[in-house]
């Protein structure tokens, strides 16, 4: 797999305005960036080339070097391509594409957002989806790998069905977002055509703006991977104590994490998993970070934590029970997405996440 990385780092925001607790840790976004980074990084094993096309706004341009350190420091070098520049227009990819791809059926992570973080515990679903795409004879074919309860959502709309190895939902659907791992033939039929001086650093309007057209086959996982730094709040008011936006946890670049698990109350400077709270810190300032187990820690943290402090009165199987019934619900979250109302009716189906559910 090559992993396609082409962001602009800037604290100037575009597009929806997400909602964060005023209280929540709201660093700037050259440390989100690095955040998200760190979240690639543990991909090493299943990526053959790390390609990054990199910007950076004014206001960082003085930390250039910084992040090139950075960079350099998690990456292997024998696998990592840096340029300190964007694919900017149509012309910029056509002259990118004919430098990475050799093989139209080299999968592809792309990646256009600088902010959605690799959140999963391993690397198994991801690695599925590579086998997923490889032996699919639709050229097209995709893993939304991101917004993960849209696509659940999404994949019930379109009656979707499990796979064989209950990884993923595959449904037919046509989608352009710049969070799509795909094989090399779709990301270079993008940019066939001359598109001109027409900015074009990400694929996501193409279908809209330009009529291009590309009907293809679906894979969304039955667990989140990767979850958008600022959350879901544009798609519905139901997110803030369900799917709230992310945060880099205390002590993440300095190696120094520590988390409380099954703690009622909320630790600062400590990251809190309780299953069982009844809210979450993005809701309420007394709420747990992530209604998660242990088993849900992400990968890119295991190698930072510290210390783990579990409450003597943890009850194993009632937190798997509520950890069960917290990832159900975020299956089921009423929200409008692509132009689609969804309630809590039709919901999907509890058989798709069996593989993923902890209680015995």
């Amino acid at each position: 797999m090559i992993l396609l990385l082409n962001v602009k780092i800037t604290d100037v925001r575009m597009g929806y305005p997400y909602a964060r607790g005023s209280w929540m840790p709201n660093p700037n976004r050259f440390d989100v960036f690095k955040y998200t980074l760190a979240g690639y990084a543990v991909m090493s094993p299943i990526v053959n080339k790390f390609a990054f096309y990199i910007i950076l706004g004014d206001e960082f341009k003085h930390r250039q070097q910084e992040l090139d350190d950075y960079i350099r420091s998690i990456f292997p070098a024998d696998k990592l391509d840096l340029n300190w520049r964007r694919n900017n227009y149509g012309r910029d990819w056509k002259a990118t594409c004919s430098q990475l791809f050799s093989d139209p059926n080299e999968v592809v992570w792309f990646a256009g957002n600088d902010d959605h973080v690799f959140i999963d515990r391993n690397l198994d679903v991801v690695s599925a989806g590579i086998k997923q795409l490889k032996a699919d004879p639709d050229p097209n074919a995709i893993v939304y790998y991101s917004h993960w309860p849209e696509q659940i959502r999404m994949s019930v709309h379109f009656n979707g069905e499990l796979t064989e190895d209950k990884n993923f939902i595959k449904y037919h659907w046509e989608n352009f977002d710049g969070i799509h791992l795909m094989k090399a033939s779709r990301f270079v039929s993008y940019w066939e055509r001359d598109y001109g001086d027409t900015p074009m650093f990400r694929p996501d309007y193409l279908g809209a703006h330009y009529n291009f057209k590309c009907p293809s086959t679906f894979y969304a996982p039955t667990r989140e991977l990767v979850r958008h730094y600022e959350g879901y709040s544009h798609v519905g008011n139901n997110m803030a104590n369900t799917v709230p936006p992310l945060f880099v946890p205390p002590g993440f670049f300095d190696g120094e994490m520590k988390i409380r698990i099954g703690y009622p109350d909320h630790l600062a400077d400590w990251t809190n998993f309780n299953p069982a709270s009844e809210w979450l810190y993005n809701f309420s300032k007394g709420g747990a970070d992530y209604r998660w187990a242990s088993e849900d820690t992400p990968l890119c943290w295991l190698d930072k934590i510290v210390t783990i402090d579990v409450a003597s009165d943890y009850d194993s199987n009632l937190m798997y029970r509520a950890r069960d019934a917290a990832y159900l619900a975020t299956t089921r979250i009423p929200m409008k997405c692509f132009d689609i109302t969804f309630t809590h009716e039709k919901a999907a189906p509890v058989e798709w996440f069996a593989n993923n559910l902890l209680a015995p």
